[in-house]
């Protein structure tokens, strides 16, 4: 019964043993006993506890204390052959288990040997295709911040999801077909614009000359009437129009993805509107949408000649005054409504992949990108088990409805299976974001990690005044990277957050700073004790309060991860994706790690004691790498 040392999972290996000598003792089903299991708040009450008591109580009609005793007595005998368990006591109602350290060390330290750079990474959800789409910025503006935590949320999940198994696809929507786009088009032709003589970004440039273009708006009737034409036009890929717009954000999506590598997202596929107005999937969409019940084209009213979604046959709508939502106008354009759903069936390749596909360009992790195009080759991304929609919580009405029309064209796996990851707005401190008034002007993201990157090699140089330059501009670079990407990630997607300088950068708080410190501390330990630790040390030494409890940290990562994973479940506002738990955990073992190095020497220890330090010290460095990896923040091995 005793779990096997070379567990990918130790910390759900302890729980399941516990569970199976619950089951024995009350002879209750283990999925049953499991929704009973919980942590102590004090670990001087155990490491583990079960609750299964109170469930008993009614069925035994004895109290909850009275039948926690009974069951501890009977398993007294069957605790002292598990190598694994100390003892079990009780307190009150309370069944608590204590793990023998010296074991459970072994056990953890053993999964953490055999996995290394892929210890927390489990095979669970192996077999499930996910497609996540994230952040969608329109190709004619620099990312603000508040893209920016859409990125970063996208990514964070991505790299959850492959830590379980999941195979996963990351794509962006490019917009190339909407009304700035026009717009900018418009200003560009008109001002006779040479792109290949601007200095400037481009996505800054061209943020710049979309407020001109709304002043010029503001003053100049008439342009509003050139530029619905120029809309007009972008559709014909032959024209002018449409040759200097593609041209146009080409260069603004290469200067975007530059942001996006600052920050380390790399994507697998740009999916183009242009590509899908011109690649039959919408006509796909339509006539396949017609073949069922509940869509329509009227056929009288102010909505003649639509195709609708007939909404009366669901439940919550049926009482709206007119439940009929256009997918396609009478003149057969598409709505935004009727667009989403198409996409939404492509993602999950209920419409077979019309597109082909070509390099967009070479990322700076040395891998394509690739983009849909009416040319080049085939590359069907086939079909998927679920779709991720990273888009803010304002969305949250639009993007049930096109999951509710997936349901009502018969596609229900597919709507269940549909998620929209929303999360709330982000600002920074006396600033407001807006593309028309240009106040985004010196706050973009761009900025943001220039200034944080500045902040943070001014802190790197104070730290090692002897180091060089390079040293100090390359580790400044992580370290601002790692400020913004963990201060979105560690408040609660669905919380509006304020960007603060001073919190982001903390080298002492919950901040990436601490935590990627904290990987550097123990690299410079490792590297001191010129040694590489190995197995023959006797972990039966880690036995002070520091340092098993950072043993039982390191050995609930796996668990934790996957934890985030089984927590994706569809809320009224959009699906809940705690990021700030594995954030939340990884400062948690950070605090701890310290705590051990502050009470538990390693390298002045006596000889055996410095062993087994040392292995614990591994195994934090590499739990502390991978965790920092899964959250997309650079590790730094000297700051």
């Amino acid at each position: 019964m005793s779990p096997t040392p070379l567990t990918n999972n130790p910390w759900n290996a302890a729980t399941n043993l516990v569970i199976q000598l619950l089951v024995k003792a009350a002879s209750i089903d283990s999925e049953i006993v499991r929704k009973y299991i919980e942590i102590p708040p004090d670990p001087d009450l155990g490491d583990i506890a079960s609750t299964v008591s109170f469930l008993l109580a009614k069925e035994l009609k004895k109290s909850p204390a009275a039948i926690a005793t009974e069951i501890a007595q009977g398993l007294e005998k069957e605790v002292k052959k598990e190598p694994m368990l100390n003892r079990v006591e009780t307190k009150g109602p309370y069944i608590n288990f204590f793990f023998d350290s010296g074991e459970f060390a072994r056990l953890v330290v053993s999964a953490i040997t055999k996995r290394d750079d892929r210890y927390g990474m489990t095979e669970e959800f192996k077999g499930t295709r996910a497609l996540i789409e994230s952040p969608a910025v329109n190709p004619s503006k620099p990312w603000h911040i508040g893209h920016a935590r859409n990125a970063i949320l996208g990514d964070t999940l991505a790299n959850i999801l492959e830590a379980v198994g999941c195979e996963v696809v990351r794509i962006d929507y490019i917009n190339d077909l909407g009304l700035q786009i026009a717009q900018l088009t418009w200003k560009i032709m008109h001002d006779d614009v040479d792109l290949a003589e601007v200095d400037e970004k481009m996505d800054h440039f061209l943020g710049h000359l979309y407020v001109e273009v709304q002043k010029v708006a503001e003053n100049d009737s008439g342009v509003e009437n050139k530029i619905r034409d120029i809309t007009r036009r972008l559709e014909d890929l032959n024209s002018e129009e449409a040759r200097r717009s593609a041209e146009m954000v080409t260069l603004c999506l290469k200067a975007q993805c530059q942001t996006a590598y600052r920050l380390g997202i790399y994507k697998n596929y740009q999916v183009w509107e242009s590509s899908i107005a011109h690649s039959g999937l919408l006509q796909t969409a339509k006539d396949l949408m017609l073949q069922a019940e509940n869509i329509m084209m009227l056929t009288k009213g102010e909505k003649k000649g639509c195709i609708v979604a007939n909404l009366a046959a669901i439940e919550e709508f049926k009482d709206m005054k007119d439940p009929h939502k256009v997918l396609f106008r009478s003149d057969g354009t598409r709505t935004y409504t009727g667009a989403d759903v198409a996409f939404q069936m492509w993602k999950f390749g209920i419409i077979k992949d019309p597109f082909h596909y070509g390099v967009f360009e070479e990322q700076a992790n040395g891998e394509n990108v690739y983009r849909t195009a009416l040319d080049g080759s085939d590359r069907n991304l086939g079909r998927f088990s679920i779709v991720y929609n990273v888009i803010a919580s304002a969305q949250a009405h639009p993007q049930r409805l096109i999951y509710t029309i997936l349901d009502l064209l018969g596609y229900r796996e597919q709507s269940l299976n549909s998620h929209h990851v929303a999360y709330e707005f982000v600002g920074l401190e006396d600033a407001d974001f807006s593309g028309r008034k240009g106040t985004w002007i010196g706050y973009s993201t761009d900025d943001v990690l220039d200034k944080a990157t500045e902040l943070a090699k001014e802190e790197v140089a104070k730290r090692n005044p002897d180091e060089s330059d390079e040293f100090k501009e390359t580790v400044g670079a992580k370290v601002g990277t790692g400020a913004v990407r963990y201060f979105m990630l560690k408040a609660s997607p669905d919380r509006k957050i304020t960007f603060r300088w001073e919190e982001a950068l903390d080298f002492n708080g919950d901040a990436a700073p601490y935590l990627q410190y904290s990987f550097a501390r123990a690299q410079r330990i490792l590297e001191k004790a010129e040694m590489e630790p190995a197995g023959a040390a006797e972990l039966t030494l880690l036995s002070s309060e520091a340092e098993f409890a950072l043993v039982k940290a390191i050995a609930k990562f796996p668990e934790e991860i996957l934890e985030v994973v089984r927590g994706l479940k569809k809320d009224v506002w959009g699906t809940s994706f705690s990021s700030n738990r594995i954030a939340g955990y990884c400062y948690e073992l950070a605090t701890l790690f310290s705590k051990f190095y502050d009470s538990c020497p390693v390298l002045k220890a006596e000889s055996a004691t410095r062993a087994a330090r040392l292995e614990l010290v591994t195994a934090f460095r590499i739990t502390m790498g991978n965790c920092l990896r899964v959250l997309g923040i650079p590790v730094v091995e000297r700051m």
